[in-house]
């Protein structure tokens, strides 16, 4: 909006707080922070510098030196040569040491570019974070409808029950997992708010236990319906609690944050949705995150959980991860895990800082190359991440 002010200087520095941000090289604000404006220095500040592929990354370095990354193509060309050197096709499984060769060149290109401060080194007593996946089955509504969308059975105007039309099903299926009643109209505020959703039924069971033992939530969703539907819940069930989500104005998000989290607060549950809490707010007073459903990106979930485990953390943070068994939830898992995966090889084994050696650096990097071969051997999400139990 400031534009035609704003660009008809010359700028010394332009940093970009929330970095990430220009992981989109098409979007509004990359294109005209990154063409329309002209500086001698650029500075990104972010919390996540890969995202979800190296397209992603690149946007950044474009971002800030574009005359040297000027083509995406080029940039992951020149990763595929150690490969053709080698004599592989793209469809040729690498052994361990050409994938060391590759993200060698990987960390050898961020290296000049990157300075990396994990929140180990600033406080290093700082609480851990575990974080658990706790296995839920579906009711008996949602095996129903979840086989009927699956086989295609159902579509709008088959059945007066359902008003949304089956245009995705996918999204049709992560919303059967949450709680059928996404789909209706109008619904009674009863016992079967609970009975008709397995992670409803769960949260049920655990939260008047939870807040019994002095234990601080906050729960996190896709779906601005499903907080709808979490408030008739705890409405139903007399216990008072927050919510923030896209629609909430940035006054309002202070103020309720300061709820939270002063002392003997009467609330002990915020309810956020995932995108819109993910950024910008310290719930540290929370103990306790309870991901109601995983978000494709990572890197989503993780700021999420960062919103309790903060630097003046005093207490643990415990993380879980509600997965409905045998549905779309587990494949959403599995791909969030080898983005996860990318994320490690790239950045964390990178160690991009002023103290770390290059032995250090190759036996991080072997190490964690080592463990996703054998996730990929065993097939599953890896173990040592996760705790899992069935609920």
């Amino acid at each position: 909006m400031d534009k035609a002010e704003l660009n008809r200087f010359h700028w010394q520095y332009i940093v970009v707080d929330e970095g990430h941000k220009m992981k989109n090289p098409r979007s509004k604000f990359a294109q005209t922070l990154g063409v329309q404006y002209t500086s001698q220095y650029r500075l990104l500040l972010t919390g996540t510098p890969l995202q979800n592929n190296l397209p992603e990354l690149w946007s950044l370095l474009n971002f800030l030196l574009p005359k040297v990354f000027s083509s995406c193509e080029d940039f992951e060309r020149w990763f595929k040569m150690p490969m053709k050197k080698l004599g592989y096709d793209k469809e040729v499984e690498l052994n361990e040491e050409e994938k060391l060769l590759i993200v060698h060149r990987f960390h050898q290109v961020l290296r000049p570019f990157l300075l990396r401060r994990v929140k180990k080194e600033v406080e290093s007593e700082l609480p851990q974070k575990l974080e658990f996946i706790i296995k839920v089955e579906l009711s008996g509504w949602q095996k129903l409808v979840y086989n009927q969308i699956f086989n295609k059975k159902v579509h709008s105007g088959e059945s007066r029950k359902y008003s949304n039309p089956m245009n995705n099903m996918i999204m049709q299926l992560r919303k059967v997992c949450n709680h059928p009643y996404l789909f209706l109209d109008s619904f009674h505020e009863n016992e079967n708010l609970m009975r008709v959703s397995g992670k409803f039924e769960l949260l049920d069971r655990i939260i008047p236990k939870l807040i019994k033992t002095g234990h601080r939530m906050l729960i996190f969703t896709q779906m601005t319906q499903l907080i709808d539907i979490l408030q008739y819940f705890l409405i139903y069930r007399g216990i008072k609690h927050l919510r923030l989500d896209g629609s909430t104005k940035l006054e309002e998000r202070a103020i309720r944050m300061a709820l939270f989290n002063q002392d003997n607060s009467e609330y002990s549950i915020f309810l956020l949705s995932t995108r819109a809490g993910g950024l910008g707010l310290n719930l540290q007073t929370a103990d306790t995150v309870i991901l109601f459903d995983s978000d494709w990106n990572p890197q989503m979930d993780l700021q999420a959980q960062d919103r309790a485990h903060r630097i003046g953390t005093m207490k643990e943070v415990r993380v879980f991860r509600l997965i409905t068994n045998g549905t779309i939830e587990e494949n959403i898992l599995s791909k969030a895990s080898y983005k996860r995966n990318l994320d490690e090889m790239i950045i964390q084994a990178g160690l991009y800082n002023n103290k770390s050696t290059d032995i250090e650096r190759r036996q991080r990097l072997e190490e964690i190359i080592k463990k996703s071969n054998l996730d990929k051997d065993d097939n599953e999400i890896p173990n040592d991440r996760y705790s899992e139990f069935k609920a």
